[in-house]
């Protein structure tokens, strides 16, 4: 299906979507840090430009950036941004205690909405796919809330 980028630092809730996607049939890369994310991206772009040692391995780009709000080193809007300036087309966030200008901040920035948790796999799913399917379209889906 999709190659995700998850980016939180919570352990146990990292591992519980990391599991959630992957029974979806997603290729799911957790990170826990900004840093550490943008490393992968930006290791993704000098791949596929090609590099004097390995041109030949090209790494498939991310699909979508999944991002927690409330990142304990980061803000997660600030890290939506970040990471959409260094190539990755489409992140959504993540949080557990959305307010309703979470969503006004999301599409200011260009991001694709925040998906509120407890998350069911049936509704990730159906989001994930809303998003992939209307990016593919050329229909965006900037600041699209999960409730809608």
């Amino acid at each position: 299906m999709a190659r995700i980028l998850l980016l939180d630092d919570s352990p146990t809730q990292a591992l519980c979507m990391q599991r959630q996607l992957q029974r979806l049939g997603h290729e799911v890369c957790h990170v826990g840090a900004l840093s550490e994310a943008l490393g992968l991206v930006a290791a993704e772009v000098s791949s596929e430009v090609g590099t004097e040692i390995g041109a030949e391995v090209k790494s498939e780009p991310i699909d979508l950036a999944l991002v927690e709000l409330t990142l304990l080193q980061d803000n997660g809007f600030d890290v939506g941004l970040s990471l959409l300036r260094a190539g990755v087309s489409k992140v959504l966030l993540l949080s557990g205690a959305r307010r309703e200008t979470d969503d006004i901040w999301a599409q200011a920035l260009g991001l694709q909405g925040v998906l509120s948790r407890p998350l069911t796999a049936q509704r990730l799913g159906t989001r994930i796919a809303d998003v992939l399917a209307r990016v593919q379209t050329g229909v965006q889906t900037r600041g699209r809330n999960d409730d809608q």
